[in-house]
């Protein structure tokens, strides 16, 4: 190699060093943003004479915030996905069949858990049980009736698109355990699984691309709910389907696939917009924030009767525009906590924990 040529080599060699340092500079690459769902990293402080540990935790945050990183993984991403048909990230997502994204590993080992390598013992649901009947009691010494509400995981109710070696196990599932548990008390239970089983038959009931159920399977969700509920408090108006009026339109891109960087390139083929009757819509009164979730509350109030305080995940959000038609007053917390002074606040009738399949295990210090 002649002396021109090595001296270009170096040249460019040194400019691509030099890269990530002038993009963090420059923002030459910030078109390309992090969609991975995750709090980033940010700079540590320095904090002498600790120079150990600032060295890790600077380690750590230039590992995440390299110049031009989000932009190799844009181009990561694309060819792990559509080239070799497998997930650029496979412990937050997992590439199914027919187009089909699922929860990875990240998230509370879902996937081992649907395959029966996280096991929920007989003790470990005795003892969730029993805190949800200490729980049962005492809001009833406050006139309040309490229901758990499980939200499946889209491994339960479309199982058949996901890949191969990653089958669900054939024995009992953690939720089978813990429904068993509570079969020995009388604390109302909602497990939906067979009911949202048998309306995928007409319709989806889970988004292709996002880790939620999509609109129809939260109504269907929520006819479920009201209709134990109702069991209990005949006063409540009666759910029918009739009331919905339900229009089938091409879907959007879900967080699965945001977290991909190809939410511009796989979508949903259906979407479900649905609207409620005018008696059955609840009317939003307020917006409260809450710093320690991150998402706000939500008032609302409605024709029906009695008064619901609502306390649940990511799957409630939905939930909010189906189940304040039904009750007089309403009330919206996302979080995994039950707070006896908010209940003591709000003197609800009706008090719903509501928690996804995979984290049912938060049911024991709810």
């Amino acid at each position: 190699m002649n002396s021109s040529r090595t001296r270009i080599v170096a040249v460019l060699f040194a400019l691509v060093l030099f890269l990530p340092t002038l993009d963090q500079g420059l923002g030459l690459s910030s078109r390309f943003s992090s969609t991975e769902n995750r709090q980033l990293t940010g700079m540590p402080p320095l904090n002498f004479p600790h120079v150990r540990s600032y060295v890790k935790q600077f380690d750590r945050y230039y590992k995440e915030n390299f110049g031009w990183r989000n932009a190799l993984f844009y181009v990561y991403s694309r060819w792990k996905f559509n080239v070799l048909n497998e997930s650029p990230l496979p412990e937050k997502v997992v590439v199914g069949k027919n187009g089909w994204l699922y929860l990875g590993n990240s998230y509370n080992k879902v996937v081992d858990q649907h395959r029966g390598l996280q096991p929920l013992s007989a003790d470990s649901a005795r003892r969730i049980a029993s805190h949800l009947i200490q729980r049962q009691q005492e809001l009833a010494k406050q006139g309040a009736t309490l229901y758990i509400f499980i939200a499946p995981d889209s491994h339960t109710i479309y199982p058949e698109f996901l890949p191969d070696h990653l089958q669900p196990s054939e024995k009992p599932s953690r939720l089978d355990v813990l429904k068993q548990a509570i079969a020995q008390t009388n604390l109302p239970f909602i497990d939906i699984r067979d009911t949202l089983r048998a309306a995928k038959r007409d319709h989806v009931v889970y988004y292709q691309t996002d880790t939620h159920w999509n609109e129809y399977g939260t109504l269907i969700g929520c006819a479920s709910l009201l209709n134990r509920i109702r069991h209990d408090q005949p006063a409540l108006p009666p759910v029918r389907l009739a009331d919905y009026h339900i229009e089938q339109q091409n879907g959007g891109a879900g967080d699965l696939t945001t977290m991909l960087t190809l939410q511009n390139e796989q979508k949903d083929p259906i979407y479900y917009y649905i609207k409620p009757a005018p008696e059955r819509i609840g009317r939003q009164t307020a917006l409260i924030p809450n710093e320690a979730v991150g998402y706000p509350s939500t008032r609302f109030s409605g024709t029906g009767s009695g008064r619901l305080l609502f306390v649940g995940d990511s799957f409630s959000h939905g939930m909010m525009n189906y189940l304040p038609g039904y009750f007089r007053e309403s009330y919206f917390v996302r979080g995994s906590k039950l707070d006896p002074v908010l209940v003591k606040a709000e003197r609800p009738t009706v008090v719903v924990i509501e928690v996804v399949e995979r984290n049912i295990y938060q049911l024991a210090t709810f």
